[in-house]
């Protein structure tokens, strides 16, 4: 509990040795409530408490499964290969963000992510906080408002969980809420993943056409913004260039599948 506002935590913890959910449990229960989605089986009989959805599950079932738990004022989601910095504080600004500024979405920064964006590109809320198409659904607390209005997601047409960080956004723009990042705050995430990237982007078109056509609209116009304003090939950072790699993937694969449909 922050400021009489009650923000519930939840951790997604997959197999791995990246994976830490249980030293983030320990630090967020500090602050707020805090739930641990587990796909890691062998952790069953070490934390009995955690929801335990089996090793097959992926992001959006452990998405949908915080989602069905929730039900207080602020959603906070960490994945367990984070490591954040200053939760407590974070929290507080993150609160006041949203009461002050109409945000919908926070977050900190990461120093590892696809939409990095130059903070001299974007429009300051106030100093150190921007407000930015998209942010990195890895750490990130969304208003209870935006939840409700975000529709279910489909693991049989999306399983790997890409494009959620859209329309969580695009719910948020569509209510005359802001989606901020607060540069002030910045949290580590390991530079790897544990799925295939190139069904991650097929995934993330096949989302996008599920979509009711005006909150795809508001999507697609994220996704460009996003893409105009992202860091570019040049940039120093390998990591940067090659999720601007796959982005580009990403908008090939929304042509194909469009052409199809017209035809």
């Amino acid at each position: 509990m922050v400021e009489g506002i009650r923000i519930q935590g939840f951790i997604f913890n997959w197999p791995g040795k990246k994976q830490h959910a249980a030293q983030l449990e320990e630090m967020l229960r500090k602050h707020c409530e805090v739930s641990v989605i587990n796909s890691d089986d062998s952790l069953r009989n070490i934390h009995s408490h955690w929801h335990h959805i089996g090793n097959d599950a992926y992001f959006t079932e452990q998405w949908n499964g915080a989602v069905k738990r929730f039900d207080g004022d602020v959603f906070l989601h960490i994945q367990a290969d984070i490591w954040p910095q200053n939760v407590g504080k974070m929290l507080s600004e993150c609160l006041r963000c949203m009461r002050e500024h109409d945000v919908g979405v926070y977050a900190p920064d990461l120093d590892f992510q696809p939409h990095a964006f130059s903070p001299h590109s974007l429009v300051p809320v106030e100093k150190g906080i921007y407000e930015v198409p998209i942010n990195d659904g890895s750490f990130w607390a969304i208003k209870a408002s935006v939840l409700r209005n975000t529709p279910g997601i489909d693991p049989k047409v999306n399983r790997l969980g890409w494009g959620i960080d859209f329309v969580v956004a695009a719910v948020a723009k569509r209510m005359g809420l802001r989606v901020v990042r607060d540069y002030r705050f910045r949290a580590g995430h390991i530079r790897s993943r544990g799925y295939n990237s190139q069904q991650a982007a097929a995934q993330w078109v096949a989302l996008k056409e599920s979509l009711d056509p005006a909150l795809r609209e508001t999507f697609e116009a994220l996704a460009k913004e996003r893409n105009r304003m992202a860091l570019r090939n040049d940039s120093p950072s390998l990591v940067v260039r090659g999720f601007t790699g796959i982005y580009s993937r990403i908008r090939r694969f929304s042509r194909i599948a469009r052409r199809r449909v017209l035809h």
